[in-house]
C-alpha cells in the first residue's frame, strides 16, 4: 500500500518537474522570440511608419523617406514625410505674407500610401486652387492611419495649429466611427468634456505599476491565444461587432444595428474642431464621400476584398442616412459641409475611381474628389478667387476652368 502511494506520488512529482520545465522553457523561447522581434522591426508597427503618441495614441515619423507598394499593381510608391510628420514638403513656420493654406485632416484617403504625392487629392486641389487666385495656395496633407475626428482634434490642438491654417477641412471616413470606439477607451477627458489625449499603452506601461503574473510571457501570450481564438471562432454574429475587423462598415447597411451612441461620439469632436478654428479665425469645411460599396454592386472587386471587411459582395448600399446624418450635425452647428456621395452615385462607371483591393481612392477617385472640394471652396470662401486670369478675357470662370471628371 505504501509503495503503491509513493509511486503515484513519484509520478505526480515527475509530471509537476515535466510542466515546470515546459513552462520555463516555454517563457525563454518566448523571450528570445520578442527580443530578435525587437532588433529586426519596430516595436509599434512593422514598418516603423507610426509611433505610439501620448496625445494621438500614435503618429507618423518624421523625417523618412518611405516605400510602399500599391495594393493593385504592386508598384512602389515613394512617401517622403517631413519634420511635422506630415506628409510632403517642410512648411515655414510663422506662415509667410500672401499665403493661403488649407490644412486637410483625415485617415488613409487623406494620407493617400498607395498613391504618389501628385496623384493625391490633396496636390490636385492645390493645383486647381493655386490657378483661381494670386495668392500661394498650400494644402497640407494632415492624414494619418486610423484617424477619426477624435484623433484628428487632438492632432491640431497639439501640433498643427503652428502652422496658422486659413481653412481646415475634415474629411468624415464612414470607419470613423469604430476608429472612434477604438480610440477612446484610451482618451482623457476634462472636465468641461474636452479631449485632452489619447495616450498608448506603451506609454501607460511606463507610469502605470504591472501586476506580477504581467511579467510573465507565458501568461500575456496565453491571453492573446485565448482571445485570438475566441475572436476567430466566436458564435454566429458577434463577429459583425463594431469590435472586429467585420463589424467596421455596419452602420452603413440599410437595416444597420443601433449605433447612435458610438455616432454621436464620433461626431463630438468636430464641434472641437470647429471651436479651435473660430478661436484662430480660420474658417472650417466638414467633407465626405463614399466607400465603394456606396455607389456600385461592383466597386472594390478584388478577391475577398469585401468580405475581409464585412461588406456583403455584389450589393450596393443604398441607405443615405451616414451623410444625412452628417448634413443634420453641420446644419446644427451652423457647419460648411460638401458632401460628395451624390456625385459619385450618379457619375458614369464609378468603379474605375477606387481601387480593386482596398476601399479607397484610384487616380481618377482622388481627381473627382479634389475638383468636387474645388468648387465647394470657390463657393463657399469669397473674396479671395479671381472671375478670370490676368490678361486672358477669354479664360472661363473659376467653376468652369475646372474640368469636370467624365
Amino acid at each position: 500500500m505504501i509503495r503503491s502511494q509513493l509511486r503515484w506520488l513519484k509520478h505526480l512529482m515527475l509530471a509537476l518537474i515535466t510542466l515546470i520545465l515546459l513552462a520555463v522553457g516555454s517563457e525563454v523561447a518566448l523571450r528570445i522570440a520578442e527580443y530578435r522581434q525587437q532588433v529586426s522591426v519596430s516595436n509599434y508597427d512593422t514598418e516603423g511608419f507610426l509611433i505610439p503618441s501620448d496625445v494621438t495614441y500614435h503618429r507618423i515619423r518624421p523625417l523618412q523617406d518611405v516605400s510602399r507598394k500599391h495594393p493593385d499593381t504592386e508598384e512602389l510608391v515613394q512617401i517622403k514625410i517631413n519634420s511635422m510628420g506630415l506628409r510632403g514638403s517642410e512648411y515655414t513656420i510663422p506662415k509667410p505674407a500672401g499665403v493661403f493654406r488649407i490644412l486637410c485632416l483625415g485617415g488613409e484617403t487623406v494620407l493617400a500610401p498607395e498613391m504618389e504625392a501628385s496623384d493625391t487629392f490633396c496636390v490636385r486641389l492645390e493645383n486647381l486652387l493655386q490657378k483661381q487666385t494670386q495668392l500661394k495656395i498650400e494644402v497640407i496633407n494632415a492624414g494619418v492611419p486610423d484617424a477619426c475626428p477624435l484623433m484628428s482634434y487632438l492632432h491640431l490642438r497639439h501640433s498643427l495649429l503652428g502652422l496658422q491654417p486659413d481653412l481646415i477641412l475634415f474629411n468624415f471616413d464612414m470607419s470613423d466611427v469604430a476608429d472612434d470606439h477604438a480610440l477612446r477607451r484610451y482618451t482623457q477627458i476634462g472636465d468641461s468634456g474636452i479631449p485632452l489625449c489619447s495616450m498608448h499603452p506603451l506609454y501607460e506601461k511606463i507610469n502605470a505599476p504591472e501586476r506580477l503574473e504581467s511579467h510573465f510571457f507565458v501568461y500575456r501570450y496565453t491571453l492573446r491565444w485565448v482571445g485570438d481564438y475566441w475572436v476567430e471562432n466566436q458564435p454566429a454574429g458577434l463577429d459583425r461587432d463594431i469590435d472586429t475587423p467585420q463589424g467596421k462598415y455596419l452602420w452603413l447597411e440599410d437595416h444597420p444595428p443601433d449605433w447612435s451612441v458610438y455616432v454621436r461620439q464620433t461626431l463630438e469632436p468636430i464641434q472641437n474642431i470647429q471651436q479651435v478654428a473660430q478661436g484662430t479665425y480660420s474658417r472650417f469645411i466638414l467633407a465626405s464621400y463614399p466607400k465603394p460599396w456606396q455607389v456600385s454592386e461592383t466597386a472594390m472587386n478584388g478577391d475577398q476584398a469585401r468580405s475581409s471587411l464585412g461588406v456583403r459582395e455584389g450589393v450596393r448600399y443604398a441607405s443615405r442616412f451616414p451623410f444625412e446624418l452628417l448634413e443634420t450635425y453641420a446644419k446644427q452647428l451652423n457647419l460648411s459641409y460638401c458632401d460628395t456621395s451624390s456625385t459619385f452615385q450618379s457619375i458614369q462607371n464609378p468603379d474605375r475611381y477606387y481601387l480593386n483591393s482596398v476601399p479607397q481612392f484610384s487616380r481618377e477617385g482622388h481627381a473627382l474628389y479634389a475638383r468636387e472640394l474645388a468648387l465647394f471652396i470657390l463657393k463657399d470662401i469669397p473674396g479671395i478667387w479671381s472671375d478670370a486670369v490676368p490678361d486672358s478675357s477669354a479664360q472661363p470662370a473659376p467653376q468652369q476652368a475646372l474640368v469636370p471628371v467624365r
